[in-house]
């Protein structure tokens, strides 16, 4: 940690990840992770709560959720924004480090510390496809441990837990540990949970992208794209952006014998077949399927499941599902989908950035 930059609360950190150590795409083993520190820290002794974020699907070291100002969020990105589309974006309920700041000396919030690890592949998209903002978009892990692409799951409770325990007054028990993802995050954040039910407290899963092939005939556009750069734009754009990720499922879950080229349809377009072996390897990282497998897992942590009812991505109907799978395995969890016209330019994105700070809220209800 850089000692010379101690008096600041907002900080961007390099760590080493050993779990990452000669993963075979060769994405990098040193990472940056942001660091939100609250009001106080340097004033005092305590220890805090710490609550990690798993970022979305384009998401990188230079594409952090949450940022110390509103302007410098590239998500989003208020600064250049036209004021026509501003004005139907509730600022007030975008997440900044500046907003967790006010809302903890208000009071409205309970000290926390922040983490967002950097959870990209740093492969580019297959298209060389860049966002509104003239940034490349980059290839997400998902989070998991895979034999092709490197093991991220290790890597978030392994390496970034452990050097954030090691380097920050936290509390260091299960109890004052959250997770909360968004989209790729909040599947990764409820695979993680899955898999270490005694590392976290409480889970929040924002829209999470599950891994399944009955989105595979999705069309994206993304409502904030066709209002600012035209129907044909976002349709080409959301399009490339879809196969992007349906490429890179088969790139961590089944490298070796992809899914995608197998599908087979019908004159009309319908999926009608594919590859059965191809298939069970993407079928084996479907939350659904490894919620069965290990049903005890998500009784050991607050779960919740939150999701916008017009959600561009088709995860509305997804985290129903996931829902169900929950009730029908007895374990008790909150689920929300709700329906906000101050997210209509992405019910995705902006959803997920309006559900930040309720879900903080959550998690930092539930520990001590």
């Amino acid at each position: 940690m850089d000692r010379e930059n101690a008096g600041e609360r907002y900080r961007t950190d390099v760590i080493h990840a050993k779990s990452l150590e000669g993963n075979p795409i060769n994405s990098p083993v040193d990472r940056e992770v942001c660091v939100y520190l609250p009001p106080g820290y340097f004033e005092s002794d305590e220890r805090y709560p710490v609550i990690y974020f798993l970022q979305g699907y384009t998401g990188n070291n230079k594409r952090w959720t949450v940022t110390a100002r509103l302007e410098d969020n590239v998500l989003i990105p208020v600064s250049l924004l036209p004021p026509d589309v501003v004005k139907d974006i509730d600022l007030d309920r975008l997440p900044s480090y500046a907003k967790f700041d006010e809302l903890i000396t208000k009071g409205e919030l309970d000290p926390f510390i922040f983490v967002q690890p950097d959870g990209s592949l740093h492969l580019p998209n297959k298209y060389g496809l860049k966002n509104p903002t003239g940034q490349p978009e980059t290839k997400g892990s998902y989070y998991l441990n895979s034999p092709y692409t490197g093991n991220f799951e290790d890597y978030i409770t392994k390496d970034v837990i452990g050097y954030v325990d090691a380097n920050y007054r936290t509390i260091p028990d299960k109890q004052h540990r959250g997770l909360i993802g968004g989209s790729m995050g909040g599947y990764g954040a409820l695979v993680i949970a899955i898999h270490n039910p005694d590392k976290f407290e409480a889970v929040v899963s924002l829209s999470p992208a599950n891994l399944t092939v009955d989105v595979l005939n999705l069309k994206v556009v993304i409502p904030i794209h066709e209002r600012l750069f035209g129907r044909e734009y976002a349709e080409e754009y959301g399009a490339k952006l879809w196969n992007d990720i349906l490429d890179t499922a088969d790139l961590v879950c089944s490298q070796d014998r992809p899914l995608m080229p197998t599908i087979k349809r019908n004159e009309k377009g319908e999926i009608i077949g594919w590859d059965e072996e191809a298939y069970n390897n993407l079928y084996r990282y479907n939350l659904n399927h490894m919620i069965r497998e290990n049903p005890e897992a998500l009784k050991q942590v607050k779960l919740l499941l939150r999701v916008e009812a017009s959600d561009e991505f088709g995860i509305t109907d997804v985290t129903r599902e996931i829902h169900r799978t929950l009730e029908e395995l007895g374990i008790e969890h909150e689920f929300e989908v709700y329906s906000d016209p101050k997210a209509a330019l992405s019910p995705h994105i902006i959803g997920i950035s309006y559900s930040v700070i309720p879900a903080i809220k959550f998690c930092t209800q539930h520990f001590p």
